[in-house]
């Protein structure tokens, strides 16, 4: 019998410190705070998928992959990635925000 090993998700500021450390410098740029987001990898041959799970509901979500040497020394490709994320998550908050305003 064949054995079917499962991806297991993990958390990012655990698995690839200097990239959760980079998503944070990102995020405070933007004044958001790291709460706002959370980063969770599943580790692949040729690199890391990288999860971002965005606002406060957690709703909005940003993808990308990054090889080992990303995960080493974060590049401006891997910055760039979370500057989209990060207005991405602005834009969240605020209309979450007016919304909570209606109610």
């Amino acid at each position: 019998m064949g054995e079917h090993q499962l991806e297991r998700e993990e958390s990012l500021r655990i698995a690839a410190p200097n990239v959760y450390r980079r998503m944070v410098e990102t995020f405070e740029k933007h004044n958001i705070h790291p709460y706002d987001a959370q980063g969770s990898v599943i580790k692949k041959k040729e690199g890391l998928d990288v999860t971002l799970r965005l606002s406060n509901s957690f709703s909005e979500v940003a993808k990308t992959h990054i090889s080992f040497e990303q995960v080493k020394e974060p590049d401006t490709e891997l910055t760039d990635f979370f500057e989209q994320a990060a207005e991405k998550c602005k834009k969240q908050l605020i209309t979450d925000y007016y919304k909570m305003i209606k109610l």
